[in-house]
C-alpha cells in the first residue's frame, strides 16, 4: 500500500490515470473553476508567492503543519485537526511551491529549497516564531531538516507517523509506478483543468488536485525528494535534536499479528523518539498511516501537552 509512505499521493492516484480515462471532462454542471485561495498569498523571494493559511490568535508559540506528499491547504489531511487547535493556539498551513495556490518552483528544486521557502514563508507572512512544528509523513523529514537549520525558530516538533529511513526501500519501489501514471496523467491533460471527471457537485477544492500543474507540482516534491535520500537512508543519529520537545505519534492499526513491515516502520518511530532526551512516543491505536483523519484527536491532545508543557517549562514526559 502506497499510502503508508506517501500520504496523499495514494489518494491523488487512486483511479488509474490512463489516457482514456485522464481525458474525461469534469461533469460538474458549470464545468472547472479554480476556487479562489482561503488564505493569503505571499511574496517569498520577488518573484514567487506561496500560500499560507492561519487561524486563532492565543498567544503561544504558533503551530505550524507541515503536510505530506501531495497535501495542500484545501486538500489536506490536517484541516480538521487545525480547526480543532484554533481556539486554543494560533494554527498555520501553507501549501509549497507549486501545490495547490502556491507558484510553482524554479528548475532543479530541492529539499533545503522547500525548507529555505518555509522560513522565507514565515518571516513574510510576519507569523511570529518560534513554531511547533507538526509534519506528517513526507514533511516529517523536512521539519527535522527545518529544525536542524533554523533552531532557535522551533520551540518543538510533533512528527505524525513521519517518514524514517526504514521507509526508503518501500518509496523507491514505489516510486517508478507512481511516475507513469503521473507521466500518463499529464500528457493527457488540459491546462488548467481535473485529469479524471467528477461527479456533479465535487466541490473545486478537491478537483483542483487533479489540475496538471498540481501533478507537475508532485513530479517536482518527488525529484526534491530524491535529492535527500542517501542522507535519509541512514539511522537518525540518538540525540540530535539534544533536549527539544518532541513528541512521536505512530499509527496502531497493524496487521494481527504484525508482519515485518508493521515491525519495520515501528522501528523506525522508535528511533526517531530517540532524537531528543526530551520525547515521548504516543500510539494512535485506531490509526492507519492517515493519523489526521482517522484520530484527529489525537494531535490535538498532542499539540496541547506540547503546548503547556512549554508554558509551565516542564519535560514533556
Amino acid at each position: 500500500m502506497l499510502g503508508r509512505f506517501l500520504a496523499g499521493a495514494a489518494l491523488l492516484l487512486a483511479a488509474p490515470a490512463t489516457p482514456s480515462h485522464a481525458a474525461q471532462p469534469s461533469t460538474s454542471p458549470a464545468g472547472y473553476v479554480r476556487p479562489e485561495p482561503p488564505g493569503r498569498m505571499v511574496a517569498v523571494d520577488g518573484t514567487r508567492r506561496l500560500h499560507i493559511l492561519c487561524k486563532g490568535d492565543a498567544a503561544g508559540p504558533t503551530v505550524v503543519f507541515e503536510a505530506g506528499l501531495s497535501q495542500f491547504t484545501a486538500n489536506t489531511t490536517f484541516g480538521t485537526v487545525q480547526d480543532a487547535i484554533a481556539p486554543f493556539a494560533r494554527v498555520c498551513t501553507y501549501d509549497r511551491a507549486g501545490m495547490g495556490w502556491s507558484d510553482p518552483a524554479p528548475e532543479g528544486w530541492t529539499h533545503n529549497g522547500m525548507i529555505a521557502d518555509l522560513h522565507r514563508l514565515l518571516a513574510a507572512a510576519e507569523v511570529p516564531g518560534p513554531y511547533i512544528l507538526v509534519a506528517h509523513s513526507f514533511g516529517g523529514p523536512l521539519a527535522r531538516d527545518y529544525a536542524r537549520a533554523h533552531p532557535r525558530n522551533v520551540a518543538g516538533l510533533i512528527l505524525v507517523d513521519s517518514t524514517t529511513h526504514r521507509n526508503v526501500p518501500e518509496y523507491e519501489a514505489a516510486r517508478a509506478p507512481i511516475m507513469a501514471q503521473l507521466d500518463a496523467a499529464i500528457a493527457a491533460a488540459r491546462p488548467g483543468q481535473p485529469v479524471i471527471g467528477f461527479p456533479a457537485g465535487t466541490p473545486a477544492e478537491t478537483m483542483m488536485a487533479y489540475t496538471p500543474e498540481v501533478l507537475r507540482a508532485l513530479k517536482v516534491e518527488f525529484a526534491a525528494f530524491d535529492s535527500i535520500l542517501p542522507g535519509l537512508r541512514e539511522p537518525p543519529a540518538t540525540r540530535a535534536l539534544g533536549d527539544k520537545p518532541l513528541l512521536v505519534i505512530r499509527r496502531g492499526r497493524t496487521a494481527q499479528p504484525p508482519g515485518d513491515s508493521d515491525l519495520n516502520h515501528r522501528a523506525g518511530q522508535e528511533a526517531l523518539a530517540a532524537l531528543s532526551s526530551n520525547s515521548a512516543l504516543i500510539v494512535a491505536e485506531n490509526s492507519g498511516h492517515t493519523i489526521p483523519l482517522d484520530e484527529p484527536q489525537v494531535i490535538v491532545a498532542a499539540v496541547r501537552r506540547m503546548l503547556n508543557a512549554l508554558r509551565e517549562r516542564r519535560p514533556l514526559s
